[in-house]
């Protein structure tokens, strides 16, 4: 880990490196004493978006590298703590919208939701074939990633009476749920952690929801299933490479979206203020919070 350090009593550099489409709020509540470049290799702190891939030559200068988002896979947190460079993550900024998005996911997806409103649609009153639907109830849930948004999204399942199966780094998610909902962490170890052969174990009728990082599921093998009807639902905000040909994914029994399950209005505010803590952590000498 790079040594403590106390920066007070001089003037530092800061750039925010890119930015999503919609985080057009600035930056806030920095200390008086840093100031915001255009350039990253100007900056003592670099500020980046999950689109941004960062290495030490990207950032010759930098004494902090924070990215936006919960997931740091953008980050090589090796190589630029090797190279005395601090990483960390805003984790809390969008916890609770992807919990919300999740969760509105899973149950739109258990009960069935789509093909109850192309029915309507089509102005089919149908409830004389309610058991052709398949409606459920949550059942049994595996929660794959138990980190900051997944131990949340573990604990709003269990209040709504949910049998949840919390799956952690190294175990396999099991076979017998009704459901399984990702929020692990992409690593080199878990590309396609959801592939042919996982969706082949889950029960039929079994839903899935990936709104963590598109590389963990593979999309063609779970809508291959989805459309033999192995699988009953999918939820996709994340796609592999982004952004995605969403007309391709059009099914009544899949919910998508263009990986917009973590914002919220107040969105640039959490980032400004999250950046603004890490920041007056990092010229205090301090432990910056959630730090890599």
């Amino acid at each position: 880990m790079p040594p403590a350090l106390r920066l007070s009593g001089r003037v530092f550099t800061l750039c925010r490196w890119g930015r999503a489409d919609y985080e057009v709020a600035p930056l806030s509540g920095l200390p008086p004493e840093v100031h915001l470049v255009e350039a990253p290799e100007a900056a003592d702190i670099v500020v980046v978006p999950s689109t941004r891939r960062v290495v030490p030559g990207d950032v010759p200068r930098a004494r902090l590298v924070i990215t936006t988002t919960s997931g740091f896979d953008n980050l090589d947190v090796p190589a630029l703590r090797a190279a005395g460079v601090r990483c960390a993550r805003l984790p809390l900024v969008r916890r609770d919208a992807v919990v919300h998005t999740s969760l509105g996911m899973i149950l739109g997806l258990t009960r069935r939701f789509g093909p109850f409103a192309q029915a309507a649609a089509a102005g089919v009153w149908d409830r004389r074939n309610l058991d052709t639907y398949d409606a459920r109830l949550l059942g049994r849930v595996a929660v794959v990633g138990v980190g900051v948004i997944g131990s949340r999204m573990v604990e709003v399942l269990r209040a709504l009476g949910a049998d949840v199966v919390e799956v952690r780094a190294g175990q396999a998610i099991p076979g017998d749920v009704d459901v399984v909902t990702l929020h692990a962490s992409l690593t080199r170890h878990n590309v396609n952690l959801v592939d042919a052969a996982c969706i082949a174990r889950l029960r039929r009728g079994a839903v899935v929801v990936n709104t963590a990082r598109g590389k963990l599921l593979d999309v063609e093998a779970a809508f291959a299933a989805l459309r033999s009807g192995h699988l009953g639902g999918l939820g996709v905000d994340v796609f592999p490479d982004e952004p995605a040909e969403l007309q391709r994914w059009v099914h009544p029994r899949a919910i998508v979206t263009p990986h917009a399950a973590g914002w919220h209005p107040d969105l640039g505010a959490h980032i400004a203020e999250g950046v603004a803590t890490a920041v007056r952590a990092l010229l205090a000498g301090e432990a910056v919070p959630w730090a890599l």
